[in-house]
Order: C-alpha cells, then sequence, then structure tokens
C-alpha cells in the first residue's frame, strides 16, 4: 500500500476475531490483534419478558436475557450467550427473580458463570427456596477477560421441577413497570 495519509485511508467498518492491524508508539510499530482493541467502552443491557420454567433437575440451563435495552459491541445469541465483538476485561452483572410454586419442602437453586460453554471454577452459588410463592432476589457480578468473539452464559440448576425464573407485567394504583425474570448488564471495565 502507498504511504497514504490517515484521512486517505480506507475506514474500518468492522473488526473480525482474526483481523490484525498496526499500531506506532513512541517510533515503534507494534502488531495488534483485535481482540485486545476497541472504539469506546463496550456495554450491554438486557432483559427476559416472560417467566422461565421447565427446568428439570438433572441438567443445567442457560438463563435468557433476549431483550436488548441497549448495546454497544455487545450482542445476545441464542437468547442467552452475551457475545463481545472487541477483546477486554468485562464486568457481568444480573438479577434473578425466584419463586417456588408448590411443593412442602425447602429446594435449591444453583446459578454460576460459563465463558465459551465451559464452566467458570469457583463461579456457583446456592439459593435455598424455603416456601412455596415466597420470592427471592439472586443477584451478583462476575469480572471476566475476554477476546473478540467469546461469551459469558448464566447458568442454573434446580432441585425441584417448580422453581421458576418468575416474570409478571405492569401493576396499578400506583401505576410500576413490569417485572423480568432476568436483568443482565455486561460493560467493559
Amino acid at each position: 500500500m502507498p504511504n497514504l495519509p490517515i484521512s486517505q485511508l480506507p475506514e474500518l467498518t468492522a473488526i473480525t476475531s482474526n483481523a490484525e492491524f498496526a499500531v506506532a508508539q513512541a517510533g515503534v510499530t507494534y502488531r495488534v490483534k483485535s481482540g485486545f482493541a476497541s472504539s469506546g467502552n463496550l456495554f450491554l443491557s438486557a432483559y427476559h419478558q416472560t417467566t422461565q420454567s421447565g427446568f428439570t433437575t438433572t441438567a443445567a440451563y442457560s438463563i435468557s436475557a433476549s431483550t436488548v435495552a441497549s448495546s454497544n459491541g455487545i450482542s445476545v445469541v441464542d437468547g442467552s450467550k452475551f457475545t463481545v465483538a472487541s477483546g477486554g476485561t468485562f464486568n457481568l452483572q444480573f438479577s434473578v427473580q425466584l419463586n417456588k410454586l408448590q411443593g412442602g419442602t425447602a429446594e435449591d437453586v444453583e446459578i454460576w458463570l460459563a465463558k465459551n460453554g465451559t464452566n467458570i471454577p469457583f463461579s456457583n452459588t446456592n439459593i435455598t427456596l424455603a416456601n412455596n410463592n415466597n420470592l427471592t432476589v439472586a443477584a451478583w457480578n462476575f469480572v471476566e477477560t475476554m477476546n473478540a468473539g467469546d461469551y459469558l452464559e448464566l447458568k442454573l440448576n434446580v432441585t425441584d421441577t417448580h422453581v421458576v425464573l418468575f416474570a409478571e407485567g405492569t401493576k396499578t394504583n400506583p401505576t410500576r413497570p413490569e417485572i423480568p425474570s432476568a436483568i443482565v448488564t455486561l460493560t467493559q471495565i
């Protein structure tokens, strides 16, 4: 390529997972892989509008947050894979509203983090639901370093099939907004 001023170079509109480009700093030119570059901080705010149910006791399930409220460089793939376009370190925060609909004994819900389909060690937490129809909110955060194209998923397992991630519609007197079954934010830090 001829020696052109920056203003005449072709514009890059997307960075693929295998892209490389040159960066000059203090008189030295470096080769940078796209997983270590981004333009501005990436972010995602997403939620799930309906109750999530149908869980069995012998499987791990992905928690869905399929409705995107706002985002920059992070997308939701397959309803539950929070996928970054560029690499960096990210803070994933979430809340889910748990409910046990019936059955008189205490039951457990375990929630953990997976990255690119692999469980993250020591990320699991156990929540005990002691009573029926007693809403409980589980909320915490994780910090993970990711490359372009990586994704995070929130996973869960239940000890009773009557456990759900509960959502509720608009309320009145006074008017209050809907309650999603899951809220997820993922922000680059």
